[in-house]
């Protein structure tokens, strides 16, 4: 974010001309957008490009249409125009492995039965609407975008890891890719980017309070969404969500291979952007895939 306070006052008057502004945090977020927290009260997002732009359209018009049918809770846009988008700020914290596994039993089955029941509704959704199209989900869900994931991997990672490494980047994608239906799924309405900083924590009362950033979302396969949790959380944990999503097993296969490919998907964008935290993106995450 390289503009001054006075550029940024002057922007939320603009959007919001009747509001007194006693506070205004930055808040980056990534590479598309430039966010503000307002009074503790609002986000407002402003995106310059034409591809932001486009992301912020879509991802405003899904986030309306979700809000009614999720029971977390997901941020509802009061205003839209042309590369700005505010709502309401949803209070809670990044939710981390460490805040599950300090919950007792039963505000852990709580929060498995909150995740599981947002996957069931969210996968749930019907994904023929009228009057406007459901884009493609951006995460890679396709066996010709992991196979070209793959070959740039072994182009561009494979000559900085160590032999057992190589070996095991093989393990994760030679079985998957060499079975020509791995990667069939019936579409389903997916987040795909379901990591700790886009799900909101109340800690006081040990529960999920809100799922945040729509950007990545679209028809896709489920197994993403459940492959993005059990890779941030582990398997052990992540396996209480199964008495309240029905589609648990059946999606486990492709879901363990989603933990374990991103981490490579990840790696690869650092050696092709020169990004360096693309490099750390994984770290921190649980390796407990059974």
């Amino acid at each position: 974010m390289i503009y001054s306070e006075n550029y940024w006052q002057a922007q939320i008057h603009r959007i919001m001309p009747d509001l007194e502004i006693q506070d205004v945090e930055p808040f980056q977020e990534g590479l598309v957008n430039d966010v503000l927290i307002v009074n503790r009260k609002w986000v407002i997002r402003f995106t310059e490009t034409d591809y932001g732009k486009e992301l912020m359209a879509m991802e405003a018009q899904l986030m309306r249409y979700l809000q009614p049918k999720l029971s977390l809770q997901v941020p509802c846009p009061v205003k839209h125009e042309n590369g700005i988008l505010v709502y309401e700020l949803l209070e809670g914290e990044d939710f981390q492995r460490r805040d599950w596994l300090k919950a007792g039993k039963d505000q852990q089955k709580a929060i498995a039965e909150q995740l599981g029941t947002f996957l069931r509704e969210l996968h749930g959704v019907p994904v023929q609407t009228e009057g406007w199209e459901i884009p493609s989900t951006l995460a890679p869900v396709t066996r010709e975008t992991w196979m070209d994931i793959y070959e740039r991997a072994k182009e561009k990672v494979c000559p900085a890891l160590l032999p057992h490494q190589v070996q095991w980047l093989a393990d994760v994608f030679g079985p998957a890719l060499d079975q020509k239906d791995f990667f069939d799924f019936q579409p389903a309405l997916i987040h795909g980017d379901l990591g700790p900083y886009h799900l909101l924590y109340d800690h006081q009362n040990q529960r999920l309070n809100g799922v945040i950033d729509f950007a990545m979302a679209g028809i896709g396969d489920p197994a993403a969404d459940l492959g993005s949790l059990i890779g941030h959380y582990g398997e052990t944990l992540v396996s209480d969500l199964r008495p309240f999503y029905p589609p648990y097993d059946d999606l486990l296969p492709r879901a363990r291979f989603y933990a374990e490919a991103e981490e490579v998907h990840r790696v690869l964008l650092g050696f092709e952007s020169g990004e360096v935290y693309w490099f750390t993106a994984h770290l921190g995450g649980a390796k407990d895939i059974r």
